[in-house]
């Protein structure tokens, strides 16, 4: 027997043949929902670590940037000053017959294995034309090296060595720090006023020796090694050094 059909009439006056129950999302519906948020909630939570990741890399680049720059700067700077003496012109001017020229004692400038470099030059008020080598102030001799114990940049300065930079932030592997020296030999025999002939045994006309040094300073992150800097640099001495001497 078919049950009598009711009509269902609603507000505004449509009748519909049946009711139509309401009904929740079904679980294969909620899990498909919450699967797409966790996606969405993974790739937001990838793009803040590496913007965090990036952040963190850009500051420890931009703090081992500061500290190689500033040494280099004051490995460039002291460097070139190597040399220097306060009565050089007694060292290419000679007067009188039996007078002779001085000799620098301030142009040296060695590099001992590629990892330092060891110069002087006067502090004197007064020139005394004499190398000092006491302690404090009056020590005449400077350096820089690569020191392997601490893998940091030393200076040689009132007759101790000091470090430079900073081993809290960055490290210097043991390559990090590399001189190399490029000499070039001129030969000024023509500014002589007499004619100057070499001996058999050795030069001993007037030669200019022109001292360039190619450096190159490597630092690494102590918290990151992945963060790696280098700079170059190159440095040519201003007090060239002269040996030999015009026959008088």
């Amino acid at each position: 027997m078919l049950k009598n059909h009711m009509p269902v009439r609603t507000r505004n006056g449509a009748q519909y043949g049946s009711r139509q129950s309401s009904r929740g999302m079904s679980i294969v519906e909620l899990l498909i929902g919450v699967a797409i948020g966790l996606f969405i909630l993974a790739g937001a939570s990838a793009m803040f670590v590496s913007n965090v990741t990036n952040s963190r890399r850009l500051l420890l680049e931009a703090r081992i940037n500061q500290d190689l720059r500033a040494t280099m700067d004051l490995v460039t700077r002291d460097l070139r000053r190597g040399g220097y003496w306060g009565n050089s012109l007694a060292g290419t001017l000679a007067t009188g017959i039996t007078s002779v020229t001085q000799v620098n004692p301030y142009s040296a400038v060695a590099v001992n294995g590629s990892t330092q470099v060891d110069y002087t030059y006067t502090r004197d008020i007064a020139e005394n034309n004499v190398l000092d080598t006491g302690t404090g102030t009056v020590n005449e001799q400077f350096g820089f090296r690569l020191d392997l114990g601490t893998n940091a940049i030393q200076m040689y300065i009132a007759g101790g060595w000091q470090t430079l930079t900073n081993t809290n932030i960055l490290l210097i592997p043991n390559n990090g720090f590399r001189i190399t020296p490029t000499e070039t030999a001129i030969d000024i025999r023509a500014a002589c006023a007499k004619t100057c002939i070499d001996s058999v045994s050795a030069p001993t006309c007037p030669i200019v020796q022109v001292r360039t040094y190619n450096i190159v300073l490597t630092g690494i992150s102590k918290t990151d090694s992945a963060v790696i800097r280098t700079l170059r640099s190159q440095v040519r001495v201003r007090n060239d050094a002269m040996s030999g001497a015009c026959p008088a």
